[in-house]
Order: structure tokens, then sequence, then C-alpha cells
């Protein structure tokens, strides 16, 4: 591999390199030898390096073939991944596939410390962005066309671009054409055709968005999460469905029940598959339905309990599959907020949840995807006559009502008035009787928060048997 690495570093075009003291050719051969000879590393080092990261454009075309096909659960050695590089001209000044077979026998692959290395290629690669940056500033100074405060700000954006990466600035007229562009652009968001009604109300999720779906507990909160995630999921939106609440197979089951509700012949009550004794006919209906939804982009995390930044960490890997398999990740639903928790320990609730809300709304927006939080109230709802959820209801925390771009409440009327059924007065309990027929499985979307839109209220139908929300 040294012969490999020695012909870089004498080479001009096409592999030109920054200063030495910026680049360390050795580094990242290492590090792409450790993935192709450990596929199990490639997922953590994706989290951490991204392919403009490495100093010659080889390297990065070889990661961005590794993880693509790791993402796809293809083989990642020399010999499985020679053929994307056929007449590669940089593979071929190396030696061809013989340079690829080198990075795997070099024995400082097999001992050595990826994570030491993946942070020294990303410092660098910061530091070379920094250098490109500074030197635009200094020939700028030589541009007696360019001002003062014009150099400046060059070289502070250069200084600060490793901190504030995420961090863009314009001017209004830049602002203002990249709005006239949006307008062309076919700039689409999330919607979900099974609830009509939600997606009339809500118009579409659009990507880099936080909305919040609240409601005390039995509102019909995860069924609402499970039937909006396959419909997206259904017209080919890209969804992960993070659960913190419940186990994948259970979730998994009422999708499969929500699914069947859709054919009235073929419906199976959740209940039934609980018991998980099936008839022949139900274990048919049931490997149908499971079959549509193993063809969908549809992705479920099972985790528990989990903390913010692994949060990220996920969506991050899990884009990166569903773009190797065609589908972008355009939705992710976290079951629910208040059971993740921060990287570092807060001293209440409240710090803590307001932390969440705000690394969510972060995450929506640097991995550009719609982010559904599942929120619970608190118990003043329930304190009071009237039922009907507030934005002051939001539990533990009101920087959640300042981070949402949509604020969704569910009500369902029906489960409070079967709290009050009278016992001792026949007129009373037929009054009752009627208007719990009335408002049997009525499901009400109350939409309190619309940050660039109108406020509003639909209606749908929770049918509790089938887990279905239409």
């Amino acid at each position: 591999m040294n012969s490999g690495i020695a012909t870089i570093s004498r080479m001009q075009t096409p592999i030109e390199l920054p200063p030495a003291a910026i680049v360390n050719v050795e580094a990242e051969a290492t590090l792409l030898g450790a993935m192709m000879m450990d596929p199990l590393l490639i997922d953590r080092i994706a989290d951490r390096v991204k392919p403009d990261d490495f100093s010659i454009a080889l390297h990065n075309r070889l990661f961005e073939v590794i993880v693509r096909e790791a993402a796809l659960g293809r083989g990642t050695s020399p010999v499985a991944i020679k053929g994307y590089f056929d007449g590669d001209p940089q593979l071929e000044q190396l030696g061809g596939p013989a340079y690829l077979a080198r990075l795997t026998g070099n024995p400082v692959a097999m001992v050595s410390d990826v994570r030491d290395l993946a942070r020294q290629i990303t410092d660098l690669a910061d530091r070379r962005r920094m250098r490109s940056g500074l030197i635009e500033a200094v020939e700028a100074c030589a541009d007696l066309g360019t001002s003062l405060p014009e150099i400046s700000t060059l070289a502070d954006a250069a200084v600060a671009a490793r901190a504030e990466s995420s961090v863009v600035e314009a001017d209004a007229a830049e602002c203002v054409d990249a709005w006239l562009a949006e307008l062309d652009a076919d700039v689409t968001g999330v919607s979900c055709h099974i609830i009509p009604n939600v997606d009339e109300l809500l118009g579409q999720l659009r990507p880099k968005s936080l909305n919040i779906v609240a409601g005390r507990p039995g509102m019909g909160k995860t069924a609402f999460a499970c039937s909006y995630a396959r419909g997206a999921a259904s017209r080919g939106h890209g969804t992960l469905f993070v659960s913190l609440e419940m186990s994948k197979e259970d979730l998994i089951g009422r999708m499969i029940s929500d699914s069947l509700f859709d054919h009235e012949s073929c419906r199976i009550p959740y209940s039934v598959l609980q018991r998980r004794r099936l008839n022949s006919w139900e274990r048919e209906r049931v490997a149908e339905a499971g079959s549509l939804l193993s063809r969908i982009p549809l992705t479920v995390v099972d985790a528990g309990t989990l903390a913010i930044g692994r949060l990220q960490t996920l969506v991050r890997r899990h884009k990166r599959r569903m773009a190797a398999r065609g589908h972008p990740l355009d939705l992710v639903i976290v079951d629910y907020l208040q059971l993740l928790h921060p990287d570092t320990k807060m001293k209440d609730a409240y710090q803590a949840t307001s932390e969440v809300s705000k690394r969510l709304k972060a995450i929506a927006k640097d991995e550009d995807v719609a982010i559904m939080a599942l929120a619970q109230l608190s118990r003043s709802v329930e304190q009071r006559q009237d039922k009907r959820p507030q934005l002051s209801d939001l539990r533990d925390s009101g920087q959640i009502e300042q981070d949402a771009d949509v604020v969704l409440f569910l009500l369902r009327e029906e489960y409070y008035l079967a709290q009050t059924e009278p016992q001792n007065d026949p007129e009373a309990h037929e009054r009752w009787e009627d208007r719990m027929e009335r408002i049997r499985g009525v499901l009400e979307f109350i939409l309190a928060k619309r940050r660039n839109g109108t406020t509003g209220i639909a209606r749908g139908r929770f049918f509790a048997p089938y887990q279905a929300v239409r």
C-alpha cells in the first residue's frame, strides 16, 4: 500500500493535493481498508465522515461505493467493488484493482482505532475548507473593487465554517432569488391519503418541519401515527418510525390490522392478532397484508430508550440506507417526545423536554426531513369541564410550542363521556346513550398552531378494534 500512497504524493494532475500538513493520505487509505475488511464498522464511520472529507477524488468515490453497497446489504470487499472502478483513470495510475487489495492487506488497518482515524480525517478536511476560505479572503484583499467589510465577511465565514456549518447567511436579494426559485421547483412534502381530512387540514408536512401530535392517553395517538406512517409510505415517502413505547411486533401488528381494515371482507380485529391463534383464512389475510407492508419504504426502530443525539445518528443512517434503495427519507415519526432524553443530564423534566424539543427541530432542519413527534398532554386537561386541549397543556415545557411548526391535538369526546354513564336515572341514561351514539368513534383533529398558515378543526373516525384512523 505504501507504494500506492507514494505514487499519490508524487502526482500532480488529475490528483492534486493541498499542503502535506493538512492531508493524511495514509489515514484515509487505512480507514477505507478497515471498512472493506469489517463491514460492521461502516455505519459507525459513515455517521462521522462525509465523502468530501477525503482529500482525493478516488478515496471520495471509494467511500461512497462502500457505504452504498453496505446499505444495500451487498459485499464491500475489493473483489465485490472493483467492477465500479473499471477504467477509472486515478485507480489505473495507482496500479488498478491491486491498489484495492493493498488497502485491505495493510496490517495497520486491522489494529487502528477507526474513531481516531475518522476524527483526524474530518479535522483535516475542516482545515482544508478553512484554508480555502482564507485564501479567497486574501485574494479579495488584492482586488480594490472588493470593500473591506466584504473581505472581513469572507474571513469570518472561513473561520466560523467549522463551528457554524448549519448557519446560512444571505442578503435580501439572495433571499428573494431563492424564494422565486422555489416557486418553480418541485418541492413537495409528505401527505397521507388514507386520512383525507387530516391532509386537507394540515396540507403537506414540509421538509425541515417539526410537527407535534398531542393528546391525553386514550385519544388514539399511536393509532393515528401508524395509519399516517402507512399512508405516507404507501405514497412513496420514505418513513422512519421510532417507537420508544411499543415493540416493533406490536407496532406492525397494529399496521396489519389497520391495512386489512381497508378491505371490508378481510377485516381482522387487532385483539385477534394479539392472541396469535389465527385460523388458516386469517393467516392468509395477514400474510397478504404483511407482503404489502414489506414493499413500502417503511422502517421501524424499536428503541425502548433513546438519547436525542442517538436519534440523529439513526436518522442519518436510515437516510443513507433508504437513498441506496432509491427512496429519500421524508418523514420521521417519534412515539413519543417525552420518552426521548437529552445527551447530558438536566436539572429537571422541564429543561430536559426543552432540550429535546430544540434538538428535534434542529434534526429536522439538518437532515431535511419532516418530523412528527407524538406528545403527552398534562393532566390539567382532565381537571377542566371542557376537555378541549390548549397549547398550554403541552406537558413539561412551553418550548415545544415555540419550536413546533404544527401542533395538532387529538380529542375523542367518547372517551370522556364513557366515564360519566348515569347509573340510577333512566331518563339521563337514555340521553347519555343518544349522545354516545352520535359521537361513537368520532376523532376530532384540532390544529392549534401552524406557523405558516391558519388553524382549524376537522373530524375523522377512530375504529378502535382495528387500530385504524380514517
